[in-house]
């Protein structure tokens, strides 16, 4: 038996915490990730405990102005995809937030601060 404390005692960063989070995050652009234009980040800070979870792109005009650029890129690809390529599509993503259910649910917890 160990003496672990429950997760929700568990600060953001130590041991036994049970969200891993990337130090910071930046803008999904085109199928990549790309850091914000500006250069600019802000804190995630969790209302759990006041510390910091991660850091997030800060995203302006420039940053929209890509992630627009590169979906019109594709929106003509997108419009030929049969409607049985474009569910397999959306099923996968949904299946792939089901697998994750609980790293999600606690992730939101710990950045919103209400319980699960």
């Amino acid at each position: 038996m160990t003496n672990n404390p429950p997760s929700a005692q568990i600060k953001p960063g130590e041991y036994g915490f049970p969200l891993k989070l990337k130090a910071r995050y930046d803008n999904f652009i085109g199928g990549e990730w790309v850091a914000p234009a500006d250069g600019e980040y802000y804190q995630n800070l969790t209302p759990v405990t006041g510390q910091l979870l991660c850091e997030v792109a800060s995203s302006g005009k420039r940053d929209i102005d890509l992630a627009l650029d590169a979906a019109h890129k594709v929106k003509d690809k997108w419009a030929h995809t049969s409607v049985q390529d474009r569910a397999a599509i959306l099923f996968k993503i949904a299946d792939r937030m089901e697998q994750n259910l609980e790293l999600l649910a606690t992730a939101e917890t710990w950045d919103n601060g209400k319980p699960i």
